[in-house]
């Protein structure tokens, strides 16, 4: 196998601006519904309180998640590795990478050889996790273009070398 450099990417800042905008949503609309909705809505105070916690929970998760320490995906001699799916997946599992999804949620989809042989290459609490995760569609993994700081060519560019480097034939 060729060498192949480590190429770590951070979380995409779009992403928690987005988390940041819904949780401004929600508290300016809880606070407007507790201050200045009259007592002709009924449940003002719990509708509005409800509200600007549900906001202030999104806007927690928001903040934390974009100053994680670490990279958010990463492409190494072992595998790609997504904080979202809770895995490393290894190169030989890798059969193709290619860009799917529609417009308004583009994806660049990982297809793996065999979905049940991953599960059982992955740790059990890793393997766990991945069955029960939204981006897992057997036999395909996917990263949303949105939750990492780069582009998509930046992005194939690098699982494609991995797989060059692990597999010269496939380049």
């Amino acid at each position: 196998m060729r060498d192949h450099p480590v190429q770590e990417f951070r979380i995409g800042q779009s992403k928690v601006r987005h988390g940041l905008v819904v949780a401004g949503l929600g508290m300016v609309v809880g606070a407007a519904t507790l201050f200045f909705a009259d007592d002709s809505v009924a449940d003002r105070d719990w509708i509005g309180g409800l509200l600007l916690a549900f906001g202030l929970a999104i806007g927690v998760h928001a903040w934390r998640t974009g100053r994680r320490p670490g990279a958010h995906m990463r492409v190494d001699a072992d595998g790609v590795y997504f904080r979202e799916w809770g895995a490393t997946v290894p190169w030989d599992e890798i059969a193709d990478v290619y860009q799917s999804g529609s417009r308004l949620q583009p994806f660049v989809t990982l297809r793996v050889r065999d979905p049940t042989r991953l599960l059982g290459v992955l740790p059990e609490d890793a393997s766990r996790k991945l069955r029960r995760n939204r981006l897992w569609k057997p036999p395909e993994l996917r990263i949303p273009y949105s939750a990492v700081e780069a582009t998509r060519e930046e992005i194939l560019a690098a699982i494609q070398g991995g797989l060059a480097a692990r597999n010269p034939s496939v380049a």
